[in-house]
């Protein structure tokens, strides 16, 4: 199975940022989001033939991961890594996008991804409630099952 590809179209202007759409994934899916985007100036297509960029993502928990990215056929590319979907909830990323030398910066607009929970088991501790586990209790020798 191949990675999903996401396109997005960017500006530098940073003024088309509602254009997109949120992205919605599922957290912990290994190395299967792409993310495609066609970078604009002002509503232009720009050469990125001699740029590099990075990827700087806002995890929901508030942490901060700067992720290389490439630039094919003149779009910035770049495959979350399983650390970037870690953690479930709204996050919200940019490219950053430089010269090969370093001496211009410039950044596209905001995106938001929205991080999907994955349902995954639980390595219980005996005795040891989980947040969302279903026990079976005992009561009288009748036996049910209750979501705590």
């Amino acid at each position: 199975m191949d990675a999903v590809t996401i396109s997005l179209t960017l500006d530098l202007s940073k003024r088309n940022s509602t254009l997109n759409e949120i992205t919605r994934l599922r957290q912990t899916e290994n190395n299967s989001t792409t993310l495609k985007a066609t970078v604009l100036d002002h509503n232009k297509e720009i050469d990125l033939s001699q740029c590099s960029a990075e990827l700087h993502f806002k995890k929901p928990n508030g942490e901060i991961c700067v992720q290389a990215a490439q630039i094919e056929d003149n779009d910035v590319v770049c495959t979350l890594s399983n650390e970037s979907t870690a953690i479930s909830g709204n996050a919200e990323a940019y490219f950053q996008i430089c010269n090969k030398d370093k001496t211009i910066v410039n950044t596209t607009d905001t995106f938001y991804l929205q991080i999907l929970p994955g349902l995954m088991p639980v390595n219980k501790i005996e005795n040891e409630l989980q947040p969302i586990d279903l026990h079976t209790l005992s009561n009288n020798n009748e036996r049910k099952a209750e979501w705590i």
